[in-house]
């Protein structure tokens, strides 16, 4: 898969499973290291502008993982790691009125 296509998926996947009226969806992500999950923080910023919560299902969960497992995987195969163990946490934000995303990479 290419970037784009990650970058894409992961933004479908965080957008598919936000509340509705939702502005903003930030998410906050630890990758285990044994690649059987991670640990997760969801939020959201409302129509009001008013910082939330929210809990997606455990399938989301899931295809989030799987899709982050794979962008990390790419940072492995294209060699974007410059000689360091590949990054383990992110923060992915998810612009829902500009239909833009952006993934800061730890």
């Amino acid at each position: 898969m290419q970037y784009e296509d990650l970058y894409r998926r992961i933004a479908q996947i965080i957008f598919s499973c936000g509340p509705d009226g939702a502005r903003m969806l930030i998410v906050q992500a630890e990758l285990f290291a044994d690649e059987d999950g991670g640990q997760y923080q969801f939020d959201y910023i409302d129509e009001k502008g008013e910082p939330d919560w929210f809990e997606p299902d455990a399938r989301a969960i899931g295809d989030l993982t799987v899709a982050l497992k794979a962008f990390q995987q790419y940072f492995v195969d294209n060699d974007m790691t410059q000689g360091q163990p590949v990054w383990t946490h992110c923060t992915i934000t998810v612009d829902v009125e500009q239909e833009a995303i952006s993934i800061d990479v730890q």
